[in-house]
């Protein structure tokens, strides 16, 4: 027994060295900007509040998603280029959404160059991000617009989570956005605490709200969980971080399917509310409202054609799902990354210039 758990202490010692000496190289790397995959293959499973720290101590570094897609910062800038718009009688393509749909205008712009874009986008940006840009944009529009909100099917379960940085584990850009609930014939909206960069930087001076923010997380983002942001202190060991990464991905995964097929956040009739009220909210301000379905390549994302194509036929809103000009299931019709080639992004880009042509 004593020779076993002599045996035991040994292995357990060598083990700590040797995560120590792994460690101790990885930041030699780092630092001389050496062996660049390697570290960032370990970099990876570091814990969110780790990822987040690290980039508020190295501003401008590759990668840093710090400051993207804040909404209070998108919205000023929104307002400041609106104000500095050339007068036109030709309509603005208003967009809401994500690389997708800023791929697919874009491209559109390309084969008629009298097209006008102003774009709004996050990177992976759910429904619940695209849509309350769209609601806060509202005096940057003008009569006559083409209002256009992005719906990403693989984002769908993010409707249930108020930020980025919860359920993007490997890239968890911390920019945040309601959730909404069903609420009689609408929808109520819970916003984060954390709205602006500024708000979140504040979060280091701030014990206070700090813990407010996150007793929020714990108790309305469907993602946040000890798995990604606990303990850490333990990004200090290059093995736990490849643990976390296996633990964090599995739990993120688990919880995308969850809110998918249980039910755990009612995801199908919030988007069927949000899509008529965008549409109730476009025309009223005598503008055009199109949606785009973007259906990417996983198999088990959520259907946004079933899902969405009654309702949109039955308010007559117009719409464009990539569905029904490509197969999903093809994969030669995508890039490594998961976008669209651009090839595809010009079939739908043709669909949608023939959808607003009058």
């Amino acid at each position: 027994m004593k020779r076993t758990a002599t045996i035991l202490c040994l292995t357990l010692g060598l083990l700590a060295l040797l995560d120590f000496g792994v460690g101790q190289v990885l930041g030699w790397a780092e630092r001389s900007g050496r062996l660049g995959s390697l570290v960032q293959y370990f970099e990876y499973g570091r814990s969110v509040p780790g990822k987040l720290a690290r980039w508020q101590d190295r501003p401008g570094t590759p990668g840093n998603l710090m400051d993207v897609a804040w909404r209070p910062e998108m919205i000023a800038r929104s307002a400041v280029e609106f104000e500095a718009e050339a007068p036109t009688t030709q309509p603005v393509i208003r967009g809401y959404g994500m690389s997708f749909v800023n791929n697919i205008l874009q491209s559109a712009a390309t084969q008629d160059p009298g097209l006008i874009l102003d774009l709004h986008s996050g990177p992976a940006a759910p429904p619940n991000f695209t849509y309350a840009l769209f609601e806060e944009d509202r005096d940057n529009r003008r009569a006559g617009d083409v209002a256009v909100l992005g719906i990403l099917s693989s984002s769908v379960p993010a409707m249930g989570a108020l930020s980025n940085s919860t359920w993007m584990f490997e890239q968890p850009a911390p920019f945040t956005y309601p959730v909404y609930y069903l609420e009689e014939n609408g929808l109520r909206r819970v916003e984060p605490l954390v709205s602006s960069q500024d708000s979140f930087h504040a979060l280091r001076l701030d014990p206070a709200t700090r813990a407010a923010w996150q007793d929020q997380l714990k108790s309305e983002d469907h993602f946040h969980a000890l798995a990604t942001f606990g303990v850490p202190s333990l990004d200090a060991s290059p093995f736990v971080r490849l643990a976390r990464r296996s633990l964090a991905t599995s739990h993120v995964q688990s919880t995308q399917q969850d809110i998918l097929r249980s039910g755990a956040y009612p995801y199908g009739e919030v988007l069927r509310r949000m899509v008529v009220t965008f549409a109730q909210t476009a025309r009223s301000d005598r503008q055009r409202p199109v949606i785009f379905l973007i259906q990417t390549r996983d198999a088990t994302d959520a259907d946004l054609l079933e899902i969405l194509k009654p309702v949109l036929e039955a308010q007559d809103i117009p719409y464009l799902a990539t569905v029904e000009h490509f197969d999903p299931r093809d994969p030669s019709g995508f890039l490594g990354d998961g976008h669209y080639k651009p090839q595809i992004d010009q079939r739908f880009a043709r669909a949608f210039v023939d959808l607003i042509t009058p």
